[in-house]
């Protein structure tokens, strides 16, 4: 029996083992639709656990392979597979399913046979994946991120590469274990790992195939994507950098433009201040090819008396010419001349072929030009030649308009040139009539002492060879007295006169001013009445100065009495606090009444001052001058701080009487001026502040330590008066609204200086000791007397 038994026993092994089929057979494909060939049929297999059961779509898929690399994928719940680790050898028989396509084994009896460690999971290329041969296996790929989306089975991609694409499934159970896998973009490249799977839903189930993944665990990510694609961000730089190059041009190009437009405004203002027709030509000829196309500048006058276009010589071109308008050249003055009559700017882009240019050596001139008419007040002056000898080609529209401009800056300086020489020669011939005027009175004043002396000279003749009487020696040394005194005071003004400071009496001054004048006003008919106070009135100041101010109100007061029918002058004096102030009344008429005074309207020149200079010596003493008219009668008065008698600078004082300065000071601007004489009159100085037109006048009637003279755009030009005040005045101090070292250094080469608006103190007090330092004490300026 027992050889029977053993070979039953063999024949039983035999029959189960000829059951199984290997897992490529459990997995193949027939017919045309290439569905499961063993669809329904059971089998029975013997494969190796890959994974862990994958829970998909309501049930659990359990993932074999054999020595082959050959897989099949086990369906089932999860209690059947709850004893199963990866790694496990088992046998299972059961029957063979579709779904999607793919063939499934559901099993009945599944036999652990033994364990080894779990398999990797097969490295393939999607490629690989998209076929049926490694369907059922544990896969790992590589590849990028193509879509991303959702169903209601759980998480969907699309990834590609190398030009092949397959799906990628999680379902929602294993996705709702972990992250929603929310770092995921479209572009990243990725490494997944996963069940390799089919589902085809119509055949042939060729196609649809896809990685289920267990868990997002499954997703690992390589390389996140470009935000901006690398050929989106080429095109991004590259156009970047185009916009950078453009932008760095525009900003080189208005850099240029903003250059020449200061230099082309700097130039207009130095045309306007230019002097002479040669200094404005010299100029353009310097700047102007420096901000244009230009290489030569030339400038044409016309001259009314020859009608010709004169050529402004300059360094470039000393040679002169003068231009027929009747009759013009053959060469470039022929085009000037046609710019001229036509009144219209003219460009010529290629002088060698332009019909306004004739002559046969036109190789010799510029290759283009530009000529620009010179317009003031729709008055032609002259033309403007711009020329270029380097390049043919139109002057810009810009630089067109520019020169238009620019010859009509040069018309609007020679038109102020022209103007300032009438002036001077107006001014020359008032000064004449002034002279005139002034001899005229002092011939005046003369004649009547002269005509006494010659009576008494002739009733003296009587006497020959007798004792002539005491008295009339008197008489006749009084006269002669008399007019001496008349000859010294008139003649005073075209002196200078010592302003060093010291105690003046007012009463005294002014008493002895009357009486000089009594004599004259005894012939007009005057009536005076003296009504000043007999105690003395001590002011701090320039006794010439104030002699001054008092003589002329007295001559205008006695003027104005005389053609009035009161013919009164009453003067007096009151002293309230530490001031003393002086009146002067007068009978007038409405014509002779005077003008106002400088802050109410212009001055008028009277005598030998003018009001405003009068009040501009009384506000350098500290003092106050007002003017009263009523119908019929007039009163100046003149308001000064009195000094104490024993008053006397300390021997420490910086402000002794020696270095107390005189000044005269030019600024048509009324508040700068109060601001100025305030900080001058706090330090111990006295200021006397004019206008343009009278500074040289006064500097050449008065003595001045320096001349403070603010520059202002409509007011004259400095330089001429600082050439006409220098010989009078020591010192020169121009204040402009900036500084300008050149300037400076000019300046102080003349002994003069410069002060920057706004003018510090620190600034001021140097100028001041420096003037103070040169300028000789009251002591030495008595003792050279």
């Amino acid at each position: 029996m027992r050889p029977l038994t053993i070979g039953l026993l063999i024949l039983a092994a035999s029959a189960r083992a000829q059951d199984f089929i290997s897992l490529e057979q459990a997995a193949s494909r027939t017919g045309h639709d290439l569905s499961a060939a063993h669809e329904g049929s059971p089998v029975a297999i013997r494969g190796e656990v890959t994974s862990a059961p994958v829970w998909a779509l309501g049930t659990y898929y359990l993932p074999l392979r054999d020595n082959t690399d050959h897989g099949l994928i086990l369906r089932g719940d999860r209690d059947a597979f709850s004893d199963l680790e990866p790694g496990d050898w088992i046998e299972a028989r059961g029957t063979i399913q579709a779904r999607g396509g793919l063939p499934l084994l559901v099993p009945a009896a599944i036999t652990k046979i033994r364990h080894e460690p779990a398999p990797d999971p097969k490295d393939l290329s999607v490629a690989d994946l998209s076929g049926l041969r490694y369907l059922g296996l544990m896969v790992r790929t590589t590849a990028t991120v193509a879509a991303i989306g959702e169903n209601l089975g759980g998480k969907s991609l699309e990834i590609t590469d190398h030009g092949a694409t397959m799906s990628v499934f999680l379902p929602r159970k294993a996705a709702a274990a972990g992250p929603q896998l929310a770092r995921l973009r479209l572009g990243d490249r990725v490494r997944l790992t996963g069940l390799a799977t089919q589902y085809s839903l119509e055949p042939p189930h060729d196609r649809d195939f896809q990685i289920m993944l267990a868990d997002p665990a499954g997703v690992e990510i390589l390389q996140g994507r470009w935000i901006i694609p690398p050929y989106l961000l080429a095109a991004l730089a590259g156009a970047i950098s185009v916009l950078v190059l453009m932008w760095w041009a525009r900003e080189r190009r208005l850099g240029i433009n903003r250059r020449s437009m200061r230099a082309f405004h700097a130039l207009s203002e130095e045309i306007v201040s230019a002097e002479s027709p040669a200094e404005i030509a010299e100029k353009l000829c310097s700047v102007l090819p420096a901000i244009t196309q230009a290489t030569g500048v030339k400038l044409y006058l016309y001259n009314q008396r020859t009608q010709s276009l004169e050529c402004v010589p300059t360094h470039a071109d000393p040679d002169p010419m003068a231009v027929a308008i009747e009759s013009p050249p053959d060469g470039l003055a022929g085009a000037a001349v046609v710019c001229f009559r036509n009144r219209m700017l003219l460009n010529v882009p290629d002088v060698r072929r332009s019909p306004f240019i004739k002559g046969e050596m036109k190789y010799a001139l510029p290759r283009s030009a530009m000529f620009a008419p010179l317009f003031a007040q729709n008055e032609i002056l002259g033309v403007l030649e711009v020329g270029n000898a380097r390049r043919l080609g139109y002057f810009t529209v810009e630089e067109q308009a520019a020169a238009q401009h620019l010859a009509n800056q040069v018309a609007a300086a020679l038109k102020l040139q022209m103007q300032q020489t009438v002036r001077e020669q107006l001014f020359r011939s008032e000064k004449l009539a002034a002279t005139g005027q002034l001899i005229s009175g002092v011939a005046s004043e003369l004649r009547a002492p002269l005509d006494r002396i010659l009576q008494l000279a002739t009733s003296l003749g009587a006497y020959a060879g007798r004792p002539i009487p005491e008295q009339a020696l008197r008489q006749l040394a009084g006269e002669s007295q008399r007019a001496a005194e008349i000859v010294s005071r008139l003649v005073s003004f075209a002196r200078q006169e010592d302003s060093a400071a010291q105690n003046v009496d007012v009463h005294a001054m002014i008493a002895s001013l009357i009486e000089f004048r009594e004599p004259e006003w005894k012939t007009l008919g005057l009536r005076v009445q003296n009504r000043l106070l007999p105690e003395p009135a001590l002011v701090l100041g320039a006794q010439g100065q104030l002699e001054q101010v008092f003589l002329n109100l007295l001559v205008h007061a006695e003027q104005c009495a005389s053609e009035a029918p009161g013919k009164t002058i009453a003067i007096g004096s009151s002293l309230i606090g530490q001031r003393v102030t002086v009146e002067v009344s007068f009978s007038t008429t409405l014509e002779a009444r005077p003008a106002r005074l400088p802050e109410e309207g212009p001055s008028l020149e009277i005598g030998t001052l003018g009001l405003g200079v009068c009040q501009g010596i009384v506000h350098s003493h500290g003092g106050e001058m007002r003017f009263h008219d009523r119908s019929g009668t007039a009163r100046f008065e003149v308001e000064l701080p009195l000094a104490e008698p024993e008053e006397t600078p300390a021997p420490g004082d910086a402000r002794k009487a020696g270095t107390s300065l005189t000044l005269l000071l030019v600024d048509p601007d009324q508040g700068a001026q109060r601001q100025l004489l305030a900080s001058l009159s706090a330090r111990g100085h006295r200021i006397v502040p004019v206008v343009a037109e009278e500074a040289a006048d006064v500097a050449q009637r008065m003595r001045f330590d320096a001349v403070l003279w603010a520059m202002h755009p409509s007011g004259p030009r400095w330089s001429e008066s600082q050439e006409r005040i220098r010989s009078r005045v020591p010192f020169f101090v121009l204040v402009s609204d900036g500084y300008d070292a050149e300037l400076a250094r000019s300046l102080e080469a003349s002994g003069g200086f410069l002060l920057a608006r706004p003018i510090q103190d620190a600034d001021l007090e140097w100028v001041l000791k420096q003037i103070e330092s040169r300028v000789p004490s009251t002591t030495d300026a008595r003792a050279g007397r």
